[in-house]
């Protein structure tokens, strides 16, 4: 153990492994701040969905021990600063695996016993400081889990090849030639109307495709279920060929310009993502193309102007020109079922 002095306070690193982790907890020489049992179960599912490919990252923890304790012995106590849902998780994880091996379905059998022999194996680090007080210890942690700056959601959609729904939907921003010319932003978290004439915001695009993925109208991506597994192609398929139809309603050079067009509102877009994907309940994946097709090209002759009266009324807000229509859900669904009616 190699022990520096930072600012006036000792510190190291330690690594411990899972089994003395949950000893010293059961000794209560391991002392969590409270967690939230969500976000742990978040982590337990990160753990046991990556167990047989051994790809765990989980960045250190961070840790308080009282004054005189870094003499060269690992601490007998420590009071967790950052990282108490990570450890309740891996707390938590032997029972999860004793469930998970008498499941009736082979791949959780088999991850509880590639997690539970990653887990013999496995040690956690820990960075140490020594002589913090109650304060010191509570601005570190909101230091900690505020400065930090957080990877943006381009970069996680690029990059995080295990989300399933980021890496459809980077992989159709990426071959989709029309949809890049309509524009996607991929650096501003939110999309300022009428200034920016770019289509979508990378939030809104992952959003579209887990509406497609689920087969319903969703407020957040992370609404959608995982319940379509092994058929990403087809699915991406299916949304590239909505986005086509979508762009013979307005040219990819103007859909996102207010100005030009009410298909530049979000809500409306989600509307007739709503629209599109009606009674897809039951159906292949072939006859939801299908039905797609059909749908889409029976409102390709609804008056997509900006300046078109019918927008208002519905909820929303206008200001001067411009009319906004509300992100409700009602309002969305209202706006599917005039679209309805509009068929021909």
């Amino acid at each position: 153990m190699i022990v520096h002095d930072i600012f006036t306070k000792r510190q190291t690193f330690i690594a411990l492994s899972v089994s003395q982790l949950v000893h010293m907890h059961k000794e209560e020489g391991l002392i969590l701040r409270d967690t939230n049992q969500l976000q742990v179960r978040r982590i337990k599912k990160y753990i046991f969905s990556n167990a047989a490919g051994g790809e765990i990252y989980l960045p250190p923890l961070v840790a308080a021990a009282e004054e005189g304790m870094l003499g060269g012995q690992t601490p007998g106590k420590l009071k967790i600063v950052d990282g108490s849902h990570r450890m309740k998780a891996l707390l938590q994880l032997e029972d999860q695996i004793f469930m998970s091996m008498k499941s009736e379905k082979d791949e959780e059998i088999r991850n509880a016993y590639h997690l539970q022999y990653l887990l013999e194996k496995t040690e956690i680090a820990i960075q140490v400081l020594e002589g913090l007080s109650n304060d010191e210890e509570n601005q570190l942690f909101i230091d900690l889990n505020t400065k930090g700056k957080q990877v943006a959601l381009s970069k996680r959609i690029a990059y995080d090849s295990r989300d399933r729904l980021n890496g459809i939907t980077n992989r159709i921003l990426q071959s989709n030639a029309k949809l890049i010319e309509a524009g996607v932003e991929t650096e501003k978290r939110a999309i300022i109307r009428p200034a920016n004439k770019k289509f979508l915001s990378l939030s809104q695009l992952r959003l579209l495709v887990a509406t497609f993925l689920a087969g319903k109208l969703l407020s957040r991506a992370d609404e959608w279920k995982e319940n379509a597994g092994g058929e990403d192609e087809a699915y991406m398929d299916i949304v590239n060929c909505w986005f086509d139809k979508l762009f013979t309603f307005d040219s990819p050079k103007r859909i996102g310009n207010y100005h030009e067009t009410m298909l530049a509102s979000f809500p409306l877009i989600q509307a007739v993502s709503l629209y599109a994907i009606k009674d897809w309940e039951n159906q292949s994946l072939s006859a939801k193309k299908r039905s797609l097709i059909v749908r889409m090209d029976s409102i390709k002759g609804v008056d997509w102007s900006s300046k078109n009266p019918q927008w208002r009324r519905f909820d929303g807000m206008g200001r001067g020109e411009f009319f906004y229509p509300d992100k409700s859900k009602r309002n969305i669904e209202e706006i599917a079922n005039w679209l309805e009616s509009q068929r021909r």
